[in-house]
This record gives C-alpha cells, structure tokens and sequence, in this order.
C-alpha cells in the first residue's frame, strides 16, 4: 500500500450556475426587446417611405439594414445558451459596432430631419413639430407647385426655411385681396390658415421659384425678399413624426384636377408667347 505524502488538490471554488444563469436570461431578454424594436421601427419607416414615395436604392438599403440588425438580436435572443460566447460577441459587436456606420451615413444622406419653430406654416405644419425632409426628392426631379421645400434663405444661406412653392420659373404670380392667380388664373388654396393682407406682382425668373408660407400675414417669405433660386432647395418635406398626435404624410396635392387643366393652358401660352425656421 502506497501512501502519497503530497498535499490535497484543493478544487476551485465554482460559479453559481445561477448567476451565469440570470446573466444569459437579462440578455436574452434585452436582445428579444431589440429585435422587436428594429422590426417596428423598421416596419413604419418603410410605411413612410412608401407612403411618401421615398423607396429609392438609399433608402432601401436603410431598410435592409435595420431589418438585418433585427434579425441578428433574435438570433442572439435564441441562440444565446447554444453558441459559442465569442460568436455572441462578434454579433454584438456587428450591431453596435458595424451596422451603425453605414445606417447613420445612408440616412443623413437621404434624409433631413428638422424642427419647424416658426408658425408662418400654420396650420399645415405645427409649430415645433419636427418634419422629415426626402433630400433626393429633386435630384431628377423638379419642385411642383403645392410641394412643401426646404431651401437655404438667399440673402442668408446659413438658414434653412419651409415654404410652399406657389410660383414656378417664367410664370407671373399676382395676388389681389388674398386671391392668388397665376398667369391671371386664380387657384384654389384649401391649406391656408388666413389670406394674405398684400398685393403685388410678380415675374419668376428662369431657375427660381416664388414661395409663400400658409400663414399668410405672418409668413416672410418671396413676396417680400423675392425669390429662390433651384440650387438653394436642398429638399421636399414629406412627414411629420413628432408630436406623435401630429404623425402624418404632408400633402402637396392641394390643387384641383382643374387647375391641372389650366396649368398647362398656361404653360402652352408661355411656351407660345417665349417672352431649419419657417419664418
């Protein structure tokens, strides 16, 4: 019989499985509440873009991306106990880390999200609403007439301001007693909250457009500093997200099909003749 003289191999005390436990549940559950929130999330910024007509390359990828990053917290949600930590980590790191450089490049190229704190827009836009802005909604495109601009204010191009473009290049804008007419034809203007108080005429240059707030009185804009030019417009407001009871598409078809009609009686008589504040 042998007898060992060596001392006792103490054993390391060992975790409470249960802490390790509490651990992987609290994530699990953190990561499930992630998943939920992308796809969400995901699901109303694809209604907006829809519903504003925004689905180009950019802003799918956006969506693409959320959804991905979506997929990836259920994934560690489910998977959490059964895959190796690092694998976790990589993923993690792939949806804090990764995903987020292209996301916030791709939306701050497709997108302007700005507050609206004047009240020259009323009742259209509330004030201090905030109001998504399409910023490649004119890269082939032109501004209509009805569509609701951010522009760069020509004497101060370090301030951006919301209008409605009311005149279009080469068109005649007059307004008599609150009734706008172009090209001597009166239009229709549901949207705004009281008439103008002025008078005037004006001739819109080529390349610039003539704006005016839906609060009249209390709106500076083309009628007293002139024009736009095209490049100042840097975007079209298609959505308002905030407040939330405010959350709904901007609508730019305020025209009636007639004046459709008597736009391009218009435009072939001209065609003939070839003579981040709202303010």
């Amino acid at each position: 019989m042998t007898i060992s003289n060596s001392p006792p191999v103490v054993q390391p005390p060992k975790k409470s499985s249960w802490v390790s436990g509490c651990v992987i549940t609290v994530l699990v559950v953190i990561f499930a509440i992630l998943g939920v929130y992308n796809l969400v999330s995901g699901s109303i910024i694809a209604y907006v873009f829809s519903s504003a007509q925004m689905l180009s390359l950019i802003n799918i990828a956006i969506l693409l991306i959320i959804g991905l990053t979506g997929l990836i917290y259920f994934f560690l949600a489910f998977r959490l106990k059964r895959q190796h930590w690092l694998i976790s980590l990589a993923l993690v790191a792939v949806v804090w880390l990764v995903l987020p450089l292209p996301l916030s490049f791709l939306i701050n190229t497709s997108t302007a999200r700005i507050r609206n704190d004047g009240y020259s827009m009323a009742e259209t836009l509330p004030g201090e609403s905030y109001i998504l802005v399409d910023k490649l909604a004119y890269q082939q495109n032109a501004p209509q007439r009805g569509d609701i601009v951010l522009f760069k204010l020509p004497m101060d191009p370090e301030q951006d301001m919301l209008k409605r473009v009311i005149g279009l290049p080469s068109e005649v804008v007059s307004i008599d007693q609150g009734q706008v007419s172009i090209n001597g034809t009166p239009i229709d203007e549901p949207y705004i909250s009281e008439k103008a108080t002025y008078s005037g005429e004006w001739e819109i240059p080529t390349g610039q457009y003539f704006v005016l707030g839906d609060n009249r009185p209390n709106s500076s804009d083309s009628h007293n500093w002139g024009f736009v030019p095209r490049e100042n417009i840097t975007g079209k407001a298609v959505w308002i997200y905030f407040p939330f009871d405010s959350f709904r598409k901007i609508l730019d078809d305020n025209f009636p099909r007639y004046w459709c009609i008597n736009r391009r009686i218009s435009a072939i008589h001209l065609s003939g003749s070839r003579d981040y504040t709202t303010g």
